[in-house]
């Protein structure tokens, strides 16, 4: 295993009410212009981090819920083959058509590159959508009032990253999913989750609560309007648990933590091996196997 996984955390500063405005309640599509402004801050930071001598670039970059236009998505590519980094982003609403009627998609796009990671691994090149289970109340009541229903996604992701452990990964209110943790419990050692949430202080608390119960990593990438973006780790010192954590709203911000991995793989083979994390939660176990439990709404990467 890998000492550490460098993930970079991009806060933009989407603003829900340009974005969604009573010019476009016809269809949830985000107003271009906003939708520029947006992704203009997330390209300056991912050029920002293009800059960097490979050493210090990130292996994984996440940008919010709800910040990528479908105009942009093709650029997510371009950046991730350019980077040679991951890149995990939310996307803007989208229509289904389903048989039931029109339904609305709230979903992220994870791009992997060739070569992942800069040109040393062996990971095949792929991209996939992930989808949000629950709606939260606001997003749910707009797009009713757009004349449509919330489309949920009914499977749960972990992502193999190989050497730098195994990822889950949800979508804002997802994150209040206590079925979704009795899954990842025992088979991941980072937790992803892709918020447009304006509860910060809720978020920052389950974020404590979940490492705990989960063991492993939790990396909340919020969006700036609000704030609350945060890295913890469940270190026995307590000033190191929060290995990053930025408050205050309407801020954009970008930065590069470093997720310990090895250590943290290790804690969680042997409750008695480590000097660094608090013990496992109660009935924990580790399953070496991703496929052990063949669940069919546990999809893995």
């Amino acid at each position: 295993m890998e000492d550490i996984l460098k993930v970079a955390i991009i806060q933009t500063t989407l603003d829900y009410r340009l974005a969604w405005s009573h010019l476009s309640k016809s269809t949830p599509r985000m107003d271009l212009a906003e939708a520029q402004r947006v992704w203009d801050e997330a390209s300056k930071a991912i050029a920002d981090f293009d800059s960097l001598d490979e050493s210090r670039k990130p292996d994984i970059i996440i940008l919010p819920e709800l910040t990528v236009a479908k105009c942009f998505r093709g650029d997510l590519h371009q950046w991730a083959k350019r980077l040679g980094c991951i890149i995990m982003a939310g996307n803007d609403f989208e229509t289904l058509d389903h048989i039931s009627g029109i339904k609305v998609t709230n979903t992220a796009t994870i791009v992997i590159p060739y070569q992942w990671p800069h040109g040393k691994g062996e990971t095949r090149g792929k991209s996939f959508n992930l989808g949000k289970r629950f709606p939260a109340k606001p997003e749910k009541d707009f797009i009713e009032n757009c004349g449509y229903t919330f489309h949920p996604c009914d499977r749960f992701y972990i992502l193999n990253a190989g050497d730098f452990g195994r990822i889950g990964i949800a979508i804002c209110a997802d994150f209040y999913d206590i079925e979704r943790f009795t899954l990842y419990k025992g088979r991941v050692q980072h937790l992803f989750i892709i918020a447009y949430n304006k509860d910060v202080k809720s978020f920052t608390f389950l974020a404590e609560a979940i490492s705990r119960l989960v063991f492993c990593n939790v990396v909340i990438c919020n969006t700036g309007f609000y704030g609350g973006s945060l890295c913890f780790s469940l270190f026995k010192d307590d000033y190191k648990r929060y290995i990053y954590r930025h408050d205050g709203s309407k801020l954009y911000t970008s930065q590069i933590v470093e997720l310990p991995v090895k250590e943290l793989f290790d804690a969680q083979q042997s409750d008695a091996s480590t000097q660094l994390f608090k013990s496992q939660p109660p009935s924990y176990k580790w399953y070496s196997d991703m496929i052990e439990d063949n669940n069919d709404i546990l999809k893995y990467i």
